[in-house]
């Protein structure tokens, strides 16, 4: 039940009214009403002074002093004349309110009294003797670090604060002499806990804790004497106010009414100011910061450090900023001031008074770590991704110690990163680190050799093994500085606040831009769409680069690829901006998205333009915008035709799936090729504006080949596209260009644009003429033909009719001067004499269907089928066998053993043998397996003639054993048992002798290394989950702390108990370990996989493994290389799973052959182009029944 205290002055109200006034997350009467009633509520329990504070019973103080140490005991100092009167008022308020009380204690504290900025004294006690004599509490208080990201995504804020909350815990009667303290002539004592005892706040913290027990689990945060409560509605705030408030009258507290913060948008916390944006430090303390003069001894420099370092997470490079003045703090060290120090003290000064408001970590997304390191010093960045837009969680940074300062640059570069992660760790949790790095030894992490454990050097294996715990992902950014705390105002020479590292959500910039534009998926549907990527790199004496285009249309995509010669990346990223503005207008589009994963470009175009237009393309420095003709190129463009550009961020060189992804990697190698074997590029003078206004005429594309650019006197016309003869008159293609809907339409359409122009119905029922609509600037009539021009200067091509369509594919492709290309091939050679909507996607189809190319290529299948998972098992009834061999015969006579594992144990036997058959086969499982460890439930091998045989199929059937075989050529159905092989063999190869005539003798002890080795999947030995004990070893008997003799004996009774026990508890815990070991790998499995299943009754094409070259010809026996890889079309007859199947295989009219194949070992048969040519009578086709 709550006490019941007195009743209180009308000053609490007219206090609760001045509270609501300066709450400015409230804004309405009705919400401000809201927290009117809930302080109302309390108002018997806010306090108003220091000497109204509670008393709690829930909590008291005890002073363990060492029972054998003296009394704590110093004299009084001598103490101001004028602080005599005053501190004796102070002591007899204290009296009346019970705090202390008289005593005649062997203890006794000095007085210090101290004036405070007002004027008034306050009361101090001296209890530094007797804290010594006091361990310090082991209370875990909480840490800001950790407890202040559960604040993201509140909205409503408020602090609670005790009425001198220290006074409100009682000590323990027995200890109050030890805090005894005298003035004047007269001894006192506290009863309630003191300030200036060493363990008051931690008593203080521990009260709170009992008094809100539920505070963390409901989000609210307790540091030391801080209540901080956050919601995310008003409601839920108050209801938590509430709740808190409620929870501390109970326990005997007062609430400070002044010294909390009520309802409002942000708070200040512990010095910091948090709210919903994040944290950053509070202006008080900035302030205090600049005000700080210059340090004139050790002292002085300890306490300025200090209050830095309390907010050194806001600093990039703290560590390496302040190393000047930290160097004055080593011993032998005079202390001499000098203009380096005061440099280091003005730059942490600026560097605390423009800190960066630090985002609140998403424990939903992944974090990345920008990691680096100086001669001196180690700095490291943590931020997030937010829709492509970076906030830092912290910064954090340490000098090195004089061993690290010794270390190679990779040592360095391995340190700074394990340094790094170790101290975001708490951030950080379980989630994925993506770590930015400048220094190429930190992508060894990303190595195969250290999953092999392939590493020499013992400090940096060290540093990898204590990273194994973190999932950790390391991007190189060659040549690049940090991008925390950098903007792009750097590559533009401007000054640091000209340009931000990221633009906010809605940077106001944008609006001056009214062309440009953010990405908007709600907007941009059915819009086309082009990605641009630039590259530049060396190859040979002088750098390159190149530009990739790549065009999405109508579910068309056009490549393309330009060389630029000797320049930048930055150049070739806005050179293929210009270029694919260019293509947009002669394809007529007037909307586009343009996709690119350059920062540069994006934001120059988004934030930065009409900036530098408005500055005659100067920076905000008068320095000129570097590119700035393309940059002009590219505006008057825009500008002159009404193009409206939506940006659209894409992530460079993502290892996530997708069409993105997809798109964007094909033109960054596009860019690549580009550099090196693209058409030239060059900047025409005449695309620039005139007088500052943008020209009037359509720019000409500038696009020459290298043996045009080689030989400039040559005209560019003179060497156009090859120019292919129609079958046909012209007459005939007039006539079957007007019986085309669409092409006749566009005819039309041309003929008088303005009173022509089709509707939507036409659209509607027309479906190519919305396609030849959108390119109508490329469209133009030739002697009474509809022609199609992609680039100026280069001869146009005929619009194709349908009936023409299907002969020029047979021609482009399946005829002997086509050579059956590929795609991008016969896409290229079709296109350099005809032109019809869809023409990509046909020459597509016709390609895929075609039965020369499916039986020829690819090569080497390239279906991946999602893994299939097993049911759960019990020991030794799953088990796998396989035979390993032929190895040297040993002395013994043995050549080969067989490898039997079981899955759930993981537990291995190797039985040597001299041969490998059937009947050997039969007799090893019956007396070494089977007589030993009891019959399982199902055995899993390969086919195997020693598996496979009748002598097996006889013994599964009187054992009742079911025995699966896997399918052909597919040894991951395998996978446990080879890759117990494959570890048995690696182990064994160590041990034996040159002549490896040994192999059977020392295969047992590779066989108890394994075994008493805990696995990978189970977290357990395999002899463990046998025996329910750990394997002895001769490192046990070595090192073991207990004698043998000395053991306490076990009966037999005991040992089962205990074997009862251990064992369900092991077989939980493998149980537990397999399953997330299962959906590990069949999550790592599936990245790559793609899932299509096939049905009965469908034809598909089958792999062949090993391709017959015995049929002999006139010359002798055929060529591998040039025989076909792939065989049918089959006929799919059952479908056992998602990933097998059976087929129908029919060959030359013999009876059918029915086979069970891989989903990865057929591909799906699309239909023959029904192609006619000799050529191709004698190829091997056989039908599936």
């Amino acid at each position: 039940p709550r006490p019941e205290p007195p009743e209180k002055p009308p000053e609490v109200v007219r206090e609760i009214e001045r509270v609501i006034d300066q709450a400015d997350a409230l804004t309405t009467d009705v919400e401000r009403d809201k927290l009117r009633q809930l302080l109302l509520k309390y108002r018997d329990f806010l306090s108003l002074d220091s000497l109204d504070c509670g008393l709690t019973t829930l909590h008291e103080v005890k002073i363990p002093t060492p029972p054998h140490a003296p009394p704590a005991f110093v004299r009084q100092y001598k103490t101001p004349q004028a602080s005599h009167e005053p501190v004796q008022e102070i002591i007899e308020s204290l009296l009346a309110k019970g705090i202390i009380r008289p005593c005649n204690s062997t203890y006794s504290a000095p007085v210090w009294p101290v004036k405070k900025p007002n004027g008034k004294w306050r009361l101090t006690i001296d209890y530094r003797q007797l804290n010594k004599q006091i361990p310090l509490s082991r209370w875990p208080m909480a840490r800001l670090e950790q407890d202040l990201p559960r604040v993201r995504d509140a909205k409503y804020f408020s602090t609670l604060d005790i009425a001198s909350g220290f006074w409100t815990i009682p000590v323990h009667e027995p200890d109050q002499h030890k805090l005894a303290f005298s003035f004047g002539n007269r001894q006192y004592t506290f009863t309630r806990c003191p300030f200036g005892y060493s363990n008051s706040p931690a008593e203080f913290n521990i009260f709170l804790n009992k008094a809100c027990p539920d505070a963390r689990e409901r989000g609210t945060l307790i540091y030391v004497d801080d209540i901080l409560v956050r919601k995310r509605t008003l409601d839920d705030h108050l209801s938590e106010l509430d709740h808190v408030m409620g929870q501390l009258a109970a326990a005997g507290a007062k609430i400070s009414l002044a010294k909390g913060q009520w309802c409002k948008s942000q708070v200040q916390y512990v010095g910091l100011l948090v709210g919903p944006q994040g944290v950053q430090p509070q202006l008080g303390r900035i302030q205090g910061v600049a005000t700080i003069a210059p340090p004139t001894n050790i002292s002085e420099l300890r306490s300025f450090l200090g209050v830095c370092n309390y907010s050194r997470q806001f600093v990039e490079r703290y560590a390496e900023m302040a190393r000047p003045l930290t160097c004055l703090l080593k011993k032998d060290v005079a202390f001499v001031w000098t203009e380096q120090h005061q440099q280091a003290m003005d730059d942490l000064k600026a560097a605390l008074c423009s800190a960066p408001c630090l985002a609140l970590p998403d424990c939903d997304k992944a974090f990345h770590l920008d990691v680096g390191f100086s001669s001196h010093c180690l700095s490291a960045g943590l931020y997030q991704v937010y829709d492509c837009d970076r906030r830092v969680v912290a910064y954090a940074s340490k000098l090195m110690s004089d061993p690290e300062l010794k270390y190679s640059g990779c040592e360095k570069a391995l340190l700074s990163t394990m340094w790094a992660v170790k101290h975001f760790s708490n951030y950080i949790g379980g989630q994925k680190i993506i770590i930015e790095t400048q220094h190429q030894p930190v992508t060894f992490l990303n190595s195969q050799r250290i999953r092999d454990g392939v590493v020499t050097n013992a400090r940096i294996a060290s540093w990898l093994l204590a990273l194994q715990s973190f999932d950790i992902e390391v991007r190189y950014a060659q040549n690049q500085r940090s991008p925390l705390g950098m903007g792009l105002a750097a590559c533009q020479h401007c000054s640091d606040d000209a340009i931000a590292s990221v633009p906010p959500a809605s940077p106001p910039c944008a609006l001056l831009n009214p062309n440009h534009h953010y990405f908007d998926q709600s907007l941009c549907v059915d819009m086309p769409t082009v990605y641009v990527d630039g590259s530049s790199f060396r190859l040979g004496p002088k750098p390159r680069a190149g530009v990739g285009i790549v065009w999405l249309d109508d579910n068309r995509r056009e490549s393309r690829c330009y060389a630029l010669g000797a320049c930048t990346s930055q150049y070739a990223e806005v050179a293929g901006i210009l270029i694919a503005l260019r293509g947009a207008w002669y394809r007529g589009f007037r909307e586009l998205v343009i996709c690119t994963d350059s920062d540069y470009a994006r934001l120059s175009f988004l934030c930065h333009l009409p900036s530098w237009k408005s500055n005659g393309f100067k920076t905000s420095n008068r320095k000129p915008v570097k590119h700035q003709e393309l940059f002009m190129a590219c505006d008057a463009m825009v500008t002159e035709y009404d193009m409206h550009i939506y940006w659209h961020k894409v992530k460079g060189h993502s290892r996530a799936p997708g069409p993105e992804k997809e798109l964007n990697d094909l033109a960054d190698s596009l860019a690549k090729r580009g550099a090196a074997e693209g058409r030239a590029w060059s900047f025409d003078p005449l695309w620039l504006p005139e007088d500052g206004s943008p020209q009037s005429d359509p720019p000409r594309v500038c696009v020459v080949t290298r043996a045009q650019a080689a030989d400039a006197t040559t005209s560019r016309s003179s060497k156009g596209a090859v120019s292919v003869q129609p079958v046909v008159s012209g007459n005939d293609l007039v006539s079957l260009q007007s019986q085309d809907p669409a092409i006749s339409r566009m005819i039309l359409y041309l003929s008088d644009p303005k009173n022509q122009l089709p509707s939507s119905a036409e659209f509607d029922s027309i479906p190519e003429l919305r396609s030849l609509f959108r390119i109508r600037v490329t469209l133009k009539m030739v002697e009474g033909l509809l022609m199609h021009s992609a680039r100026p200067l280069v001869p146009p091509v005929l619009v194709a009719p349908e009936p023409l369509r299907g002969g020029m594919l047979l021609q482009a492709h399946d005829s002997p001067a086509a050579g059956h290309k590929g795609v991008k091939a016969t896409f290229g050679a079709l296109s350099q004499v005809a032109y019809w909507p869809g023409m990509r996607r046909d020459v597509s189809d016709h390609v895929r269907r075609c039965l020369v190319c499916c039986q020829f290529q690819p090569s080497n299948p390239t279906h991946r089928a999602p893994l299939q998972g097993k049911g759960p098992t019990t020991p030794w009834s799953d088990l796998q066998f396989d035979w390993v061999g032929p190895l040297t015969k040993s002395s013994r006579g043995n050549k080969y053993f067989l490898t039997v594992t079981c899955a759930f144990t993981k537990w291995v036997e190797c039985l040597p043998a001299p041969d490998d058959t059937a009947k050997t086969t039969a007799i090893l499982l019956m007396n070494h397996i089977f007589s030993r460890f009891g019959l399982p439930s199902r055995v899993d091998s390969d086919r195997g003639t020693h598996f496979t045989s009748e002598v097996m199929d006889h013994l599964w059937k009187l054992l009742g054993v079911k025995a699966k075989f896997h399918i052909s050529h597919r040894p991951q159905s395998s996978g446990q048992v080879e890759r117990m092989n494959r570890t048995v063999v690696g182990t064994l190869k160590k041990y034996i002798s040159a002549n490896h005539r040994d192999w059977d003798m020392k295969l047992p002890l590779a066989l108890m290394a394994i075994r008493a080795t805990p696995n990978e999947s189970t977290g357990v030995s395999p002899f463990e989950m046998m025996t329910g004990r750990q394997m002895t070893l001769p490192l046990h008997l070595l090192y073991q702390p207990v004698k043998a003799e000395t053991s306490p004996a076990y009966t037999g009774e005991q040992y089962l108990r205990d074997l009862k026990d251990h064992l369900p508890a092991a077989f939980s815990f493998a149980q537990t370990n397999l399953e997330k070991s299962a959906e590990g790998r069949k999550s790592y499995y599936d990245k790559k996989a793609s899932h299509s299943e096939l049905d009965v009754g469908e034809e598909v094409w089958f792999y062949i493994f090993a391709p017959k070259t015995g049929d002999k010809t006139n010359s002798g026996k055929l060529a591998k290389k040039l025989l076909p890889k792939w065989s049918g079309p089959y006929l799919i007859t059952d479908k056992l799973s998602p990933v097998v199947y059976q087929i129908k295989i029919t060959k030359n009219n013999k009876e059918p052959v029915y086979k069970w194949v891989h989903r990865d070992h057929i591909k799906l048969y699309k239909g023959s182009t029904d192609v006619v040519d000799s050529n191709t009578d004698n190829l091997p086709t056989p039908k599936g029944g």
